[in-house]
């Protein structure tokens, strides 16, 4: 049985934040993301708010952005 998209929560026991330095990889090894984001005409992604949480354990990252090049990985 499949769960309901609404049951996916993080397991937030051990989530921390770690905003600040761009990030693709949380710290429990997730790269699995909830970002918001703003679609155009197109139905493409035109925005993404740069504050997102990981999707496994609920950490609080900063996105990466085209401009940012090479990050390291927390």
């Amino acid at each position: 049985m499949s769960k309901d998209i609404n049951d996916l929560v993080p397991d937030y026991s051990e989530s921390m934040d770690i905003r600040g330095n761009p990030t693709r990889v949380c710290p429990c090894s997730s790269d699995t993301w909830n970002v918001k984001v703003k679609f155009d005409e197109d139905g493409d992604i035109g925005m993404y708010f740069l504050d997102m949480e990981c999707a496994s354990c609920g950490t609080l990252a900063t996105a990466p952005t085209p401009i940012d090049g090479e990050i390291e990985d927390a």
